[in-house]
């Protein structure tokens, strides 16, 4: 075995091994500490551009999802003043079913069955051509509406034959909202929310993926973490030994 005091080999390979291990436990830690591998570019460059278009991919996803979903709303909301008109409906053919009892009815009665009916008929047109959504109406077949339902019109209920002239008017009315009703259900579950859930899904995938690819497997980090302490406690501990071996050949020249 050969002895040195000018230049110590072993000693410059351990303080190498302690500067590496010094900043392989810095990078642990960064990454411990940030939840993310790669922090730098020069963590991974490869990986890091990777990312960033899956990063960019995602954000756009969230925008279609936010879109389908604002056009979900409005088809629910639309949905809602649908049944709503189907309610009205339903009132005003009770009320033109019992104006129509011919000889049932005083004078009294057939006028307070005429006058709600009314009410009911001004509230029913009133909805459909108010129901709205940000701004652009909904039923009335206008430009952006996603129905068109007709004026409620013609009905009289001052006599038991008005009154079931009425009614075919009134069934003609729920059947039209009733197909406004399915047409629009069906839009919203078969079309808009199986888009959304599509989306969500490849949100979910470009998500799990670009997790791989940047963030901290703490498990497999803190393990290289430990592994470069104890290089760099027994790399110290080499180094010191190395010294006095240095030490040792000087105090031969002193005997």
């Amino acid at each position: 075995m050969s002895l040195s005091i000018n230049v110590n080999l072993g000693g410059m390979s351990l303080i190498r091994s302690i500067n590496s291990s010094r900043n392989k436990m810095f990078i642990s830690l960064e990454r411990l500490s940030s939840g993310l591998r790669i922090n730098h570019a020069s963590d991974g460059p490869a990986d890091l551009v990777i990312s960033e278009r899956l990063r960019s991919q995602i954000a756009s996803l969230n925008q279609e999802i936010e879109n389908v979903s604002a056009n979900i709303n409005r088809y629910q909301y639309a949905s809602s003043s649908v049944s709503q008109l189907r309610s009205k409906l339903t009132e005003l053919r009770t009320l033109a079913v019992g104006a129509a009892n011919e000889g049932g009815n005083s004078d009294a009665a057939q006028a307070a069955y005429e006058a709600a009916s009314v009410a009911t008929t001004a509230g029913y047109n009133h909805l459909v051509n108010t129901a709205e959504y940000n701004g652009s109406n909904l039923l009335d077949g206008s430009v952006g509406a996603l129905a068109s339902i007709s004026q409620l019109e013609g009905i009289d209920l001052t006599s038991a034959q008005s009154a079931e002239e009425s009614i075919a008017i009134i069934d003609e009315a729920i059947a039209e909202v009733d197909q406004v009703q399915v047409d629009i259900g069906a839009t919203q579950r078969n079309h808009l929310e199986s888009q959304r859930a599509s989306l969500e899904v490849a949100k979910s995938n470009l998500i799990s993926a670009e997790s791989n690819l940047r963030d901290t497997d703490y498990a497999l980090e803190y393990t290289n973490f430990i592994g470069e302490m104890f290089k760099l406690k027994s790399s110290v501990i080499l180094l010191a030994h190395s010294n006095i071996s240095a030490t040792s050949v000087l105090s031969l020249f002193e005997r």
